[in-house]
């Protein structure tokens, strides 16, 4: 396919980019493989510009990889340059992050994100700085870049484990809370089967009621099952005794589940206000 002249390369991919039939999403795809990272910056842009729909229909990861078949410093630049529009345009959907994971990662990429980020104006940065934040719920690393942004997100301080616990409950916790690393509280839980699932269910919800400092993020690790594989045999259950909580505990458990999973947060909200 030729892609040499930009105008009409870009007014076919404006036709078929709302993927509306199969024929369409066949023809964007042959336009996106088309290219090969050395047409130039319009290309580029116009890749970012064709990331419209809610949904990822599988395509995305084609946008993805013709994106980075551009020099990867270029990419890095553009990127940043274009993070607050992006952003507004297409962000609340979570279609943004992706294209971004490789900068996080890599050293000199990271370099020329950051700088070309200076000139991000007042309000750009605003959106931009909330998008970033949202990134470094599932991704450290940027959490430590939007300190280096100038925007350092404010340290979670670790609650301590209530004197009124049952002793096991307290060991259990210390332990997990003295290991390292991003899954460290996964042994907390879900380890035997439904009858001892059902059995640490109070444990569980005491836990969520707590801030765990610089594990906060492994609340949602520790409640996936809730939404998986535990679903039908465990989720009735808790949420039958998140209900019967006093509300401050409720609440409590409630903003540490948004803090990491929003999803998460809402369909519990609206399981608790349907009842």
């Amino acid at each position: 396919m030729n892609t040499a002249n930009f105008d009409n390369w870009s007014a076919d991919l404006e036709k078929v980019w709302d993927l509306k039939t199969e024929d369409d999403s066949k023809k964007f795809s042959d336009l996106i493989y088309s290219l090969h990272g050395d047409e130039g910056i319009s290309y580029l842009y116009k890749l970012i510009d064709s990331v419209k729909l809610k949904e990822d229909f599988g395509l995305y990861e084609s946008i993805y990889n013709a994106i980075w078949a551009f020099p990867p410093n270029i990419v890095a630049q553009t990127l940043a340059k274009r993070l607050p529009s992006f952003q507004k345009r297409i962000g609340k959907y979570d279609q943004v992050f992706r294209f971004y994971l490789p900068i996080s990662t890599n050293i000199d990429l990271l370099k020329v994100f950051i700088e070309e980020a200076k000139q991000w104006t007042a309000s750009e940065k605003r959106t931009a700085f909330a998008a970033i934040k949202n990134w470094s719920v599932e991704d450290k690393k940027w959490e430590d870049i939007l300190a280096q942004l100038g925007k350092p997100v404010s340290k979670s301080k670790e609650d301590p484990i209530p004197e009124y616990w049952d002793e096991s409950w307290k060991t259990r916790l210390e332990e997990v809370r003295e290991k390292e690393g991003e899954f460290s509280f996964n042994g907390l839980f879900w380890k035997k089967g439904k009858k001892a699932w059902l059995e640490d269910l109070d444990f569980l919800l005491e836990v969520l009621t707590l801030n765990h400092g610089k594990h906060w993020r492994q609340v949602d690790n520790i409640t996936n099952p809730l939404w998986f594989y535990a679903k039908t045999t465990v989720y009735p259950t808790f949420l039958k005794k998140l209900k019967q909580l006093p509300i401050e505990k409720q609440t409590k458990i409630l903003e540490n589940i948004k803090r990491v999973n929003k999803r998460k947060h809402k369909f519990l909200q609206e399981e608790i206000s349907g009842s």
